[in-house]
């Protein structure tokens, strides 16, 4: 191989590393999508406790689907990721489960979720487990 041959061939793996970093940058809309269902599933429990809206349930049927289609196709959309990215989605994900599952934990052991409390009690605890989510989907852009 010529010097000029592998000048050019290390030009064109810097530009391939390039397209895929910026993939990875898909990762914070899938990031926000699933953040904005749970937070529209927030906000749809606390205004209509106890299913008491048939409008409210399809709604939330519909947010769903439609996010989980919407994640699907940004991520069938890619050719490549980095192994940095898919890690860095998949702890997010998983911090993501673990702090949802203590918000839940900590708000029933303290009497915050209960029978008797208002359903807005539900839409704060949400809320707060959807951090990680929003703190994640800062953070992918902030390695480029």
């Amino acid at each position: 191989m010529t010097p000029l041959e592998a000048k050019t061939a290390l030009g064109d793996a810097k530009n391939r590393a390039a397209e895929v970093r910026a993939t990875d940058s898909q990762f914070r809309v899938i990031l926000l999508v699933l953040a904005g269902i749970d937070l529209i599933a927030a906000l749809l429990i606390g205004l209509f406790p106890q299913g008491r809206s048939p409008v409210a349930g399809i709604t939330l049927l519909v947010v769903f689907l439609g996010g989980f289609l919407a994640a699907l196709i940004v991520l069938l959309r890619a050719r490549a990721y980095s192994r940095r990215g898919v890690l860095f989605f998949t702890w997010s994900c998983a911090a993501f489960t673990w702090w949802n599952a203590v918000v839940v934990g900590v708000s029933v052991a303290a009497g915050w979720w209960g029978p008797h409390q208002p359903a807005t009690h539900f839409s704060v605890s949400a809320i707060i487990a959807a951090l990680p989510l929003l703190l994640a989907a800062w953070l992918v852009g902030r390695w480029r």
